[in-house]
């Protein structure tokens, strides 16, 4: 509907109209930013269809088919490409980021700027340039428009340049990147203030954090309540009443059960983030029920879920490792500085939203669209031990 009335009324806003209601007043909003909302505009010529959705859904495809050949080309900056071909398979036989392709949801479309974004990065480290810093900074901003989670990003970054190209010459390239960024992003939020009088609509962030407070998706332990806990608190209103009152809650929480979120908080919610079951929909790979699935009827492709399935918390803990190994000094170790600092972005990329939904929401279904950077990342960690293994072994053996 953001879709519809953008291209047929000009006003950005949810409310259901048809061509027969058309005439009444349309009140704008901010509920959801609008890159998604733009990129169905091109297919809204009518109210949706089977037809329509059809064409939505091919289009993606093609995006996610696009995402893989970009994903390469971002592995390929920091691995071998024996290496980066495995992490480009393991994005291609991703059931999450194909059944993806069938729901209209931001999912593909934010995962594949996000491994453009990768790209420029890394061609970024390699031939740093003002112009470079500034598209990343406009790439940033196309991405926080599909999802805004994405919107401090440029903040966070500020450490990777100024760790790696000093005070003066990484501040520059900081406020080049903040100047392509708020050069795409600023339309969104001036719109907002002239139209809303407001930055956002608030209830996005009282909602990040109300969604996150409750330990294990659960309700006072009412397993009816998994997945959608806020839904079953009588206290839900009173509680996201505005900002404050969620931090309120939170503190009083901490109070009350001091072990318990803290558990909650630091191990459990990374841990659901990042998980392979999709807590709050239809459970396992689904987001949505769907009436058939080739994963259930054709063996090619169970294969790959079961591979996949194996494989999710190895290349979970083999990203951790990877993040970790990425910050010591490896100058003994036959992997190219440039790799390690594309390796180096990747893992603040990961840290970036995994500490983001430590704070608020950790629905599994959110690191859909991270999984190329995890991939990555947890074939850098093999690439780093494999030449880690190798340099030990020359170096013993000329000794």
């Amino acid at each position: 509907m953001y879709a519809y009335n953008m291209r047929h009324n000009q006003i950005y806003s949810k409310e259901i109209v048809t061509p027969d209601n058309s005439n009444h007043n349309i009140t704008p909003d901010a509920v959801r930013s609008p890159g998604y909302p733009l990129f169905l505009s091109f297919f809204t010529g009518g109210l949706p269809n089977r037809i329509m959705i059809n064409n939505i859904i091919f289009t993606q495809m093609i995006i996610s088919i696009l995402t893989l050949y970009f994903a390469y080309q971002f592995f390929k900056n920091f691995l071998l490409k024996f290496w980066g071909a495995i992490a480009a398979f393991l994005v291609a036989i991703c059931p999450h980021l194909i059944i993806a392709n069938i729901y209209i949801l931001t999912e593909t479309l934010f995962c594949f700027f996000i491994v453009i974004l990768g790209c420029l990065f890394c061609k970024f480290i390699f031939n740093p340039s003002n112009w470079r810093a500034c598209l990343i900074g406009a790439i940033i901003g196309i991405c926080s428009l599909v999802r805004p989670g994405l919107q401090y990003l440029p903040v966070f970054m500020i450490f990777f340049f100024l760790f790696h190209y000093g005070k003066k010459r990484g501040g520059l390239f900081f406020l080049v990147m903040m100047i392509g960024f708020i050069i795409i992003y600023s339309p969104w939020t001036i719109r907002n203030i002239i139209t809303l009088k407001a930055t956002s609509d608030k209830t996005l962030m009282i909602n990040f954090l109300h969604h996150g407070i409750y330990p294990d998706f659960t309700y006072d332990k009412v397993q009816e309540s998994f997945g959608f806990p806020y839904k079953f608190d009588p206290r839900s209103k009173e509680i996201r009443n505005n900002t404050a009152s969620v931090l309120k809650e939170i503190c009083k929480r901490f109070k009350e059960e001091p072990a318990r979120h803290l558990y909650w908080y630091i191990i459990k919610k990374p841990a659901a983030f990042w998980s392979w079951n999709i807590i709050n929909g239809a459970g396992d790979i689904y987001v949505y029920y769907v009436s058939k699935t080739p994963y259930n009827d054709k063996s090619k492709f169970e294969y790959t879920y079961r591979l996949m399935n194996v494989l999710h918390w190895r290349i979970v803990l083999l990203s951790i490792v990877g993040s970790l190994l990425v910050w010591v000094p490896a100058s003994f170790i036959n992997v190219p500085a440039k790799s390690i600092l594309c390796a180096r972005y990747c893992a603040l990329f990961l840290l970036y939203f995994t500490i983001m939904h430590m704070i608020g929401t950790p629905f599994p279904r959110y690191s859909i669209p991270l999984r190329p950077y995890l991939f990555g990342m947890a074939l850098f960690t093999l690439y780093f031990l494999f030449s880690a293994c190798k340099t030990l072994w020359n170096i013993k053996n000329n000794s």
